[in-house]
């Protein structure tokens, strides 16, 4: 087989394989949104969730582990993303409650 043929072999193989990713996070992207909506109870931020976390795990498609535990993977990145970017309480909330705890 020649350096070419060998060369368009591997670009098939990989085309291949995005597209068989590409499906598999398709699949995915209703319950990635229905999480991303349950979490942040807003279909805007719950939107943009769920496709930072579908483009994240696109990014994952040319590793050798890209579609092991791939469910598993996105539910923990959205957790993890909504924990980091959706779920943050102001200081003056937390300290307003502490004090009507106090009281």
């Amino acid at each position: 087989m020649s350096n070419e043929s060998q060369k368009c072999g591997d670009m098939m193989k990989q085309a291949e394989h995005a597209k068989a990713f590409e499906e598999i996070l398709i699949s995915y992207a209703e319950m990635c949104y229905s999480v991303a909506f349950a979490l942040t109870r807003n279909p805007d931020r719950a939107q943009d969730l769920a496709r930072h976390v579908l483009t994240w795990a696109w990014h994952l498609r040319d590793s050798a582990d890209g579609e092991k535990d791939i469910k598993r993977k996105l539910l923990k990145v959205l957790r993890k993303r909504f924990l980091q970017y959706y779920c943050q309480v102001p200081c003056s909330l937390i300290d307003e409650a502490a004090l009507a705890e106090r009281m």
